[in-house]
């Protein structure tokens, strides 16, 4: 058997720096790609080495199920800096499951069964997985891990499904039940996220925008039904109330829906303006910081 140890460390390399990425991002810790690197080298280094020695010696499978998992714990900590060492197990957990899901993944895509030499058993091999392939795959498992990591901890950081809202133009004040959702990414000429109410909800509002004369826009909107555009007004103030807590944001466009919203809420709030870093302490009709 032919063993190319500088593919076979590339390849454990390139694995290892993708999957510790992923663990550190996991759980908010600070990106060192220097530490990521000497891990990921360290691990490589421990796992050919490893390969290698099996070649010629026989190991005890409970010797190998301990090298094999304590590397897989052990490895994630000098990749970060950790302030607690629950930290650093939520890494392990996290790269351990993302080493365990890589790896189903490629089973799943490159695994042949074959016949085992004692027969009656099927046993699954991926072998020859062309070393660029493994890279590239990485490459992607990183990306899109971390994409999906990132709406998750999006919905971690939100106060609160359901808020107290009120909204406030000129003399006027509107309150209504808000629903934060992560889903919302609509976004006006600015690029400033926007909130959805119901015309009824805010009727008051906008017979103020007209005695004023304040202009309205269209805000893009995409739907299962296609694309279209909903008419939008800018309000001066979004209160938003939680837990005795508030952000109050100004100058916020709120697109107007004609249909009542599903539910018992009748604003819907992008998740960009509901985190928890923004919220304090204040009284209602404080003015905005």
């Amino acid at each position: 058997m032919v063993v190319y140890v500088d593919i076979l460390f590339l390849d454990n390399f390139c694995a290892d720096a993708a999957l510790l990425y992923c663990a550190v991002r996991t759980v908010r810790g600070e990106v060192s790609w220097l530490r990521i690197a000497l891990a990921a080298a360290l691990g490589a280094a421990l796992g050919t080495g490893y390969a290698v020695f099996c070649l010629y010696f026989t190991v005890p499978a409970a010797v190998d199920f301990l090298v094999r998992w304590g590397v897989l714990f052990l490895l994630p900590l000098p990749a970060a800096r950790y302030k607690r060492a629950a930290t650093w197990l939520a890494c392990s957990l996290a790269f351990v499951g993302y080493m365990a899901a890589f790896a189903g993944i490629l089973t799943a895509l490159f695994a042949r069964g074959q016949p085992s030499a004692a027969g009656g058993e099927l046993a699954f091999s991926a072998p020859g997985i062309p070393s660029g392939v493994l890279v590239a795959a990485c490459v992607a498992f990183a990306f899109l891990a971390e994409k999906l990591v990132r709406r998750l901890l999006a919905r971690a950081e939100v106060v609160a499904c359901t808020c107290r809202c009120v909204l406030r133009l000129g003399g006027q004040r509107a309150e209504a039940e808000g629903f934060v959702d992560t889903g919302n990414r609509l976004r006006d000429a600015r690029g400033r996220p926007v909130a959805v109410a119901e015309r009824s909800a805010v009727a008051a509002l906008l017979a103020q925008a007209v005695l004023c004369g304040r202009p309205f826009e269209r805000v893009a909107v995409r739907t299962v039904n296609g694309r279209g555009s909903l008419p939008a007004v800018r309000v001066d103030m979004l209160e938003i109330y939680c837990g005795g807590r508030a952000h109050i944001l100004e100058d916020v466009t709120v697109a107007l829906s004609p249909q009542p919203l599903a539910g018992e809420y009748r604003l819907i709030l992008p998740a960009s303006l509901a985190k928890e870093k923004d919220f304090r302490v204040v009284r209602e009709g404080e003015d905005a910081p």
